[in-house]
């Protein structure tokens, strides 16, 4: 299951990727930001300490991982020396279930958390991303990535930075029922304008997985039915001002629909089951749900909390193709609205915004990522040019006030290439495929591939065999290059279309035989003939393969290791020439002198 927990101003998408099992669970969280005393206050308890150690086991709620912290300080209950403290996430038997955002910590690290003791005594983070602080350089810091979102009062949540020391005074004055003043605050610098926002949506062809938040292996998680309808069914009623939700699940499913998918609320069955329970074959949208076995605490009017959740799964194996991309297949789905919020009136919810983020959870149920952060929504996504990236969307992840569950430019964009009319991508394939050469050491061999498929196409070139990514070839990012190995090598390449998967080209030989250069062992020597005579000169040369070419003042005139000449009628110049595949070597030059033949003169 894919589950999102989100708050009013910033929906949290926390993947989770269960591998080789029968689903697969994630989830993202959306906050109203309360105050910090209103968080000490409902806390179970409240420890100062360091991170021993982490260790990943499975309980009730499936697999968590157990961080064991050693107290330095109780400042609020009496978990003992040592807690262990559960979150959701990890790897066991071969079943992995990754929860980013969810926090994780480091050996050795100080930390200042609020805990929750849950039903069966074990304790989790008050609220996660809001119970958690590292103490650094002085300072209380809380991951501000995971908690940008609403105040109370209905403003854009700004993360201050925490003096440690009189941060922590003030944790324990309110533990204590002192009177105590909120003067921890630390300055900080004003932030600069994200690049993002200045940002328009291109104009390029951007792939569907782009837009989606990432599962295993990589791949989004798609419904594979439409335009046959998915049917949800609304468990239970939302209570209280908000009224009971029913107006706006049909209006976030009038507005998806409209582009290309079919989401029908057909049934009211009484039915509490969400993202937090197995599945049960149900897309359920539940309110006032008790989301406290993963340390979500019910919403608060007054101060806020955690306003809902929302979450798909996927049956394993199940997956399907779609215009060249790899998809899992969604199986379920989920949303549960957080319990305390029907006791809220429009003034602390606005209606709007309540509409908004119920059509924002049922966004995730599709799939789409937010439009601002990267697939795995760590970071933001203004710097990856792969992905459509702005923050003038429904599918932000901070919430904009005044769309009042309308869709922008990114959230048609992206609802059209998962599920709409987007021009068909067709991923590349390998027509040619490189070819090995022989060569001796010393020398180059040229390799080629040829693929077809959705421009633009990259290439990726790899020493080893097909398929082994270790050793890329530097400066191997063409289709054809040049390779000049000391020793027999295999290459391969690895060719990138606009849509998946890669296609991966066979492997090719370059043989390299060892090559000795040629060294010549003659030193010929100068002679003195007479006109008319014939010479022979031989040259002794080691190396590979080598050839022999004689110049006559300064012109080839013969072939081989031996020269015989025409006769000789005047001084001539002569040399050998040793040349093979990895060198080439001069004799040295030698002159043949003519003279004539002396008359004889007889005496009578």
């Amino acid at each position: 299951m894919t589950m999102h927990l989100c708050s009013l101003s910033s929906f949290k998408v926390f993947l989770g990727a269960l591998a080789f099992a029968i689903a697969a669970p994630s989830f993202a969280i959306t906050y109203i930001v309360p105050p910090d005393r209103f968080e000490i206050e409902r806390a179970s308890a409240i420890v100062v300490g360091r991170v021993l150690g982490s260790r990943v086991e499975t309980s009730q709620f499936g697999i968590e991982t157990v961080t064991t912290i050693a107290l330095e300080e109780a400042i609020k209950g009496n978990p003992g020396s040592n807690v262990d403290i559960h979150t959701p996430g990890g790897t066991l038997d071969g079943e992995t279930r990754v929860v980013p955002g969810v926090p994780t910590f480091a050996d050795g690290e100080r930390v200042l958390l609020f805990l929750f003791q849950r039903e069966d005594g074990a304790y989790v983070i008050s609220d996660l991303g809001l119970g958690t602080f590292r103490l650094v350089r002085e300072l209380a810091v809380r991951n501000d990535a995971d908690i940008e979102g609403w105040d109370a009062g209905g403003k854009v949540h700004v993360e201050q930075l925490r003096s440690a020391e009189r941060f922590l005074n003030f944790v324990r004055g309110v533990v204590r029922g002192d009177v105590v003043s909120e003067d921890y605050a630390v300055a900080k610098m004003p932030l600069m304008v994200k690049a993002e926002s200045l940002r328009p949506i291109a104009s390029a062809s951007f792939t569907a997985t782009s837009y989606m938040l990432t599962y295993g292996a990589g791949h989004g998680t798609r419904w594979n039915v439409f335009p046959s309808a998915v049917s949800w069914n609304r468990g239970n009623s939302e209570t209280g001002p908000l009224g009971n939700g029913a107006a706006e699940i049909s209006a976030a499913f009038s507005t998806w629909n409209a582009g290309g998918t079919n989401y029908v609320l057909s049934s009211a069955t009484a039915n509490p089951n969400g993202f937090l329970e197995a599945t049960d074959g149900t897309n359920n949208i539940v309110f006032e749900k008790n989301l406290t076995s993963a340390g979500i605490q019910p919403f608060s009017c007054v101060s806020g909390g955690a306003l809902g959740v929302a979450g798909m799964t996927h049956a394993s194996p199940g997956t399907h193709v779609y215009r060249g991309e790899t998809f899992f297949t969604t199986a379920e789905a989920d949303v549960s609205m957080n319990q305390g919020v029907g006791n809220c009136s429009p003034g602390t919810i606005p209606q709007e915004l309540f509409k908004s983020a119920i059509t924002h959870e049922f966004g995730h149920t599709l799939g789409l990522r937010h439009s601002d952060q990267t697939r795995d929504l760590s970071a933001s996504c203004s710097g990856d040019p792969t992905l459509d990236c702005t923050t003038a969307a429904l599918m932000n992840h901070i919430l904009a006030s005044g769309l009042n569950g309308q869709l922008q430019p990114w959230d048609n964009a992206a609802l059209n290439a998962v599920y709409g009319t987007a021009p068909a991508c067709t991923p590349p394939s390998i027509t040619v495929q490189p070819s090995g050469a022989s060569i001796n050491s010393g020398n180059s061999a040229q390799l080629s591939v040829a693929a077809t498929g959705t421009a633009p196409l990259s290439y990726q070139w790899f020493a080893g065999l097909s398929g082994d990514a270790s050793t890329p070839v530097n400066g191997g990012t063409t289709a054809t290059i040049v390779v000049a190995p000391a020793t027999t090598t295999a290459y391969w390449v690895r060719v990138t279309g606009a849509c998946g998967p890669v296609a991966n080209s066979n492997t090719a030989i370059v043989a390299v035989a060892v090559c000795v250069p040629p060294q010549i062992l003659t030193t010929l020597k100068d002679q003195m003939v007479l006109a008319g005579s014939i010479v022979s000169l031989t040259i002794n040369a080691l190396g590979t393969n080598t050839s022999v070419s004689w110049f006559a003042n300064g012109n080839v005139i013969a072939a081989g290791p031996t020269l015989i000449t025409q006769p000789l009628t005047q001084t001539t110049q002569f040399r050998a020439h040793v040349t093979n595949a990895c060198g080439v070597a001069d004799s040295n030059t030698i002159t043949i002198t003519v003279v004539s033949p002396r008359r004889r003169t007889v005496l009578h």
